[in-house]
């Protein structure tokens, strides 16, 4: 049965010992995600669907971190997997509707722009 507070219960008090801190300008954000272990499941569940038609959805009040923890958990997730490859797309002289794609290693992408920015230039 639920109990009624005592006028004492209704406050929560500060300790200073328990803040290793002398103000909030030391204080760094939480690195971990507190108290959500079943969305963190769930967000790691649907990353694993690789079907077409899939996406995750999050949902909660403004404010509450949302953001903040989905994008924590996907930096880490993406530090376990291999990167990815830069995908450039240049014109395609007999459609211009259609441009070509050209897959490349991790990370060579902005070196190819500047190359052909290059090539232009001396052209």
């Amino acid at each position: 049965m639920v109990q009624p507070l005592d006028i004492g219960e209704y406050r929560n008090a500060y300790e200073p010992g328990k803040v290793k801190c002398a103000s909030t300008e030391e204080m760094r954000p939480l690195e971990e995600i507190i108290g959500q272990e079943r969305a963190l499941r769930a967000l790691a569940f649907g990353l694993e669907i690789r079907e077409p038609g899939f996406n995750v959805y999050t949902a909660g009040a403004q404010g509450t971190g949302r953001m903040t923890a989905v994008r924590s958990f996907l930096d880490e997730l993406a530090k376990a997997k291999p990167r990815a490859g830069d995908w450039v797309y240049v014109h395609n002289f007999a459609n211009q509707y259609e441009p070509n794609a050209i897959a490349l290693p991790a990370g060579r992408g902005p070196e190819f722009r500047d190359d052909m920015k290059r090539f232009i230039e001396d052209a």
